[in-house]
């Protein structure tokens, strides 16, 4: 299987002179937007399958690449593996190590190992084996869907499948025997882009990257738990969130076959995990589950500090006026035959229809009218927060932001932690 690439390298300079918007706001927390449905239950297998050909790196690359898109809005996104291991806190040695024929075989089946083939200088191709854990790890992402269930109307349920990745390219001179850094673009697909503003938890990053690797998957739960919470208190329900000891020896990997002794497993866990966790953290507590003999439910709660913690605030106003605002511009510029008075009913219809709304969303995630969708973000963060954008003067409207004036200096990611 091969992927091929446009001749032409000036794409690693014109992507360091024109990054795309920022679309971040410095509040000096680390809460990052993941897909909701990362962490639903029935996806769990998935993950289990990815965890089994790669670690942790597959799940980390796609909160990674979902938090990535946030931060160039409008055009294609390119990374280094290094970019990668300083946000994710990996060591950027092990996620260059070849893979053996044996893990490639694992990882891909009996299928050809994939390779990247790019047009050399002579009119010669040039061809470059996928086989290092990183490489391999993003193309083994856009090989996999996650899924989710629709009830529909007449009771039936119908599965919608999302592929994870659309898109997989890599720049860098294949053509030396020299080092040279490479640069990736992995661009997730339009459904998990509309996650990110639609249906997403939130993840703190600090905490996720202190977390021994085994538990990861895991905070997703936490987030889960956290989103489901804050929605009970603010409908004036009971904000607890409960688990049976099986449903939670089965997320945590325990195998112990005595009721007891997975109990005490369970109970040594949370509270190791616990002690990881610095703005995470949660309560819990064993109780009677209706028609239980025994406590072998866990009940869990979360402090007020936490709960508050993972509140955007304005940020989510600013994010959910700037899709509005988005849907409005691509109905003014797609139908300019509608009347200003009738957009809104259009607008309305673009939104219930699956297909059309689909349309909208590749039009939205790509770099078709920039600079119309940036004026339209500044415009909509002058108005929530009243003032510009860090470092962005209405003198400066006309040039292509910085990335890093959009990001605070002295934030939570200065902290060193752990590296996998």
């Amino acid at each position: 299987m091969m992927m091929c690439m446009c001749p032409g390298m000036s794409i690693i300079v014109a992507m360091k002179a024109e990054r795309g918007l920022i679309f971040k706001y410095c509040h000096g927390k680390r809460t990052d937007r993941v897909p909701r449905i990362l962490g639903e239950n029935y996806n769990s297998d998935l993950i289990e399958r990815l965890y089994e050909a790669g670690g942790n790196v597959m799940l980390d690359l796609i909160i990674y690449l979902s938090s990535h898109h946030l931060k160039d809005l409008f055009g294609t996104s390119w990374f280094s593996v290094e970019d990668f291991c300083h946000k994710m806190g990996y060591n950027r040695t092990n996620l260059q190590r070849k893979l053996t024929e044996e893990q490639l075989t694992a990882m891909f089946g009996s299928r050809t190992p994939p390779k990247y083939v790019v047009a050399g200088t002579a009119g010669k191709s040039v061809t470059h084996p996928i086989e290092t854990v990183f490489e391999a790890a993003i193309y083994k992402l856009g090989l996999e869907n996650l899924y989710y269930p629709v009830a529909g109307e007449d009771g039936r349920t119908s599965y919608n499948f999302v592929q994870i990745l659309k898109r997989f390219d890599i720049v860098s001179d294949f053509e030396t025997k020299k080092s040279t850094k490479r640069l990736y673009s992995a661009v997730i697909s339009p459904e998990i882009k509309d996650f990110m503003f639609s249906l997403y938890n939130l993840l703190e990053l600090q905490d996720y990257r202190n977390l021994p690797s085994r538990y990861r998957y895991f905070y997703l739960e936490l987030s889960k738990m956290i989103y489901l919470i804050k929605y009970r208190v603010k409908n004036n329900e009971t904000p607890f969130y409960v688990l049976t000891v099986d449903q939670l020896a089965k997320r945590l990997g325990i195998e112990i076959a005595e009721p007891k002794y997975r109990k005490k497993k369970i109970a040594s866990i949370l509270t190791k995990m616990n002690g990881y966790l610095k703005y995470t953290n949660f309560n819990f507590s064993f109780i009677k589950g209706e028609h239980d003999r025994w406590a072998y439910t866990v009940l869990f709660s979360f402090p007020q500090d936490t709960l508050r913690y993972f509140d955007e605030g304005q940020y989510a106003v600013v994010t959910k006026r700037f899709y509005k605002s988005l849907l409005k511009l691509y109905v003014e510029l797609v139908y300019p035959e509608i009347e200003l008075e009738s957009r809104g009913k259009e607008v309305k219809e673009q939104e219930n229809d699956k297909e059309l709304y689909g349309e909208f969303l590749q039009w939205a995630n790509f770099s078709e009218n920039i600079e119309k969708k940036k004026q339209l973000y500044i415009n909509d963060f002058v108005a929530v927060f009243g003032r510009f954008p860090e470092g962005w003067t209405p003198e400066r409207q006309q040039e292509v932001p910085d990335p890093e004036k959009f990001i605070s200096s002295k934030s939570g990611a200065d902290r060193k932690s752990p590296t996998v």
